[in-house]
């Protein structure tokens, strides 16, 4: 893979802006706990991944997250926080009027809400009349039969089966994801609502495994109690199997063992019973923390029997290479590997595993490669894309070479170059083709600027000025090609020197 840096211009990527539409589900009243919501954590994994590329994210308005770099620009923006209402709703007025189109661009879509997808071209699509951009999906959650409450919501099957469609890309966490998908379609569930092409919708998917990060220095702290700790490090609710957890539990010794629960939602849920009184549940306040908790249990325990689309806390263990036991399902076969030693398939079993399990037994399992698969898939279809999108294809404009004229001379600012070229046109959609024929000669966008910046790097100069001559340097009405004008109400001309 090329370097991902935004310094190697080179790179097929570099220059390309992405706007995220996030999908924020974690909430304490208006509060977004961006620290600990999964999907967050997911989109600043593909902004990682590309650093080559500006990055506009919409937050959700009143909160704030960490600044992420010169290459993000980040919205505020009016996100319903209903985690339903938020998959249905999107404002697409507000975030027309937030966008000057005469100054950005957006060469792609990252939406981790697909329901939305529509919506967000439709919202694209009347801001700036003409629409190149491409959608990629990303599905953290699939409504389907086995995924309860959702399995009444039918018409979620149709839109996350239309933003399929529309996309460029839809990424699943594993095959598993992509079958609660299917089987919304075969005709095997009172909810099936029509007959879908498979291999269409393979052409259309590919996959993002997530791996766990590297934790912080461990951070020792009273765990006050010194008997055998069994971790339950996952959320309270019943799809991740605390029935199965209270069930194979219920009959330990309490003078050896102790259940120890991490979610202090397991006090007073929001949904079912809480945590029996025989469970120590304590949250933990630092990552420091939780590596300590889990270098002194016995074991963590994964229970998870139903819908499950991956797990990420069931790795943690096994980074720190300590005993993860694992209720055998059909997506751990991605997330371990099938011939993961400390699955479980019953309560005798499980019993029979703690009982054998030496303390402090140190297990040496080595994890896919999870990180380092999304980032390739991810990379290597945005590139697919760039080369093969319908929408990406360009021919020469006849404001093309005015263009590079411009830019050949600095004053390369998306709204200096529609001054000179469409100074009376609102808005039009020969805008996006013009920037994909001048990056196709040459011309690069600038990942540090938040407006589209154009610019030519010395090697490419040579053979832009020839385009210019041949030519014969006028624009497309004849007229000689003079004076580059700059926009007198652009404030941020004065900022035009630090890309050079």
């Amino acid at each position: 893979m090329e370097s991902s840096s935004y310094t190697d211009y080179n790179h097929r990527l570099y220059g390309r802006r992405i706007l995220h539409i996030m999908s924020p589900v974690r909430w304490r009243s208006k509060k977004f706990l961006h620290h600990a919501d999964s999907n967050y954590k997911v989109m600043m994994k593909t902004i990682k991944f590309l650093p080559m590329c500006h990055h506009t994210i919409l937050v959700p308005e009143h909160n704030e997250i960490p600044d992420l770099g010169d290459n993000v620009t980040k919205i505020p923006f009016p996100y319903a926080q209903s985690v339903l209402s938020n998959r249905g709703q999107f404002h697409g007025r507000k975030f027309t009027n937030q966008t000057d189109w005469r100054a950005k661009d957006y060469d792609f879509v990252f939406n981790h809400q697909p329901e939305l997808l529509y919506n967000v071209f439709n919202a694209i699509f009347t801001g700036r009349y003409g629409m190149s951009v491409e959608g990629f999906n990303f599905f953290h959650w699939v409504d389907c039969d086995k995924s309860r409450v959702t399995s009444s919501y039918p018409v979620g099957f149709y839109r996350q089966l239309e933003a399929i469609n529309m996309s460029y890309r839809s990424y699943f966490h594993s095959p598993v994801s992509f079958d609660y998908m299917k089987s919304n379609f075969t005709g095997k569930t009172k909810y099936t609502v029509t007959d879908v092409n498979d291999e269409v919708m393979k052409e259309k998917v590919n996959y993002f495994p997530l791996g766990v990060g590297d934790f912080p220095e461990s951070e020792p702290f009273d765990l006050g109690t010194d008997k055998k700790i069994l971790l339950f490090n996952h959320r309270w609710n019943n799809s991740t199997g605390i029935e199965k957890l209270i069930e194979y539990t219920k009959d330990l010794d309490r003078d050896k063992w102790l259940v120890w629960i991490t979610d202090e939602q397991a006090k007073k849920p929001l949904a079912g019973a809480p945590a029996p009184s025989w469970m120590h549940i304590q949250s933990l306040p630092s990552g420091g923390n939780y590596r300590y908790l889990i270098e002194k249990s016995f074991a963590t325990i994964t229970l998870v029997d139903n819908y499950m689309t991956w797990n990420l806390s069931v790795q943690d263990a096994i980074k720190l290479k300590k005993p993860s036991l694992v209720f055998k399902h059909d997506t751990y076969k991605y997330v371990l590997g099938d011939d993961y030693p400390l699955y479980f398939e019953n309560k005798t079993q499980f019993i029979d595993m703690i009982n054998k399990i030496p303390e402090g037994k140190e297990v040496n399992w080595e994890l896919p490669p999870h990180d380092q698969t999304f980032e390739e898939n991810l990379v290597g279809d945005l590139v697919h894309c760039l080369d093969n999108s319908k929408k990406k294809k360009t021919t020469r404009t006849k404001y093309g070479v005015e263009w590079l004229y411009h830019i050949l001379k600095g004053n390369g600012y998306k709204k200096n170059l529609l001054y000179n070229s469409h100074r009376k046109l609102y808005k039009s959609n020969a805008w996006e083709g013009m920037r994909q024929w001048v990056l196709d000669k040459g011309a690069k966008d600038t990942p540090t600027s938040d407006d589209t910046f154009l610019w030519i790097p010395d090697e490419n100069k040579e053979a832009v000025q020839k385009l210019i001559d041949e030519a014969g340097n006028v624009d497309y009405k004849g007229d000689p090609l003079g004076v580059s004008e700059k926009d007198p109400k652009y404030e941020k001309n004065s900022e035009m020197n630090k890309f050079f």
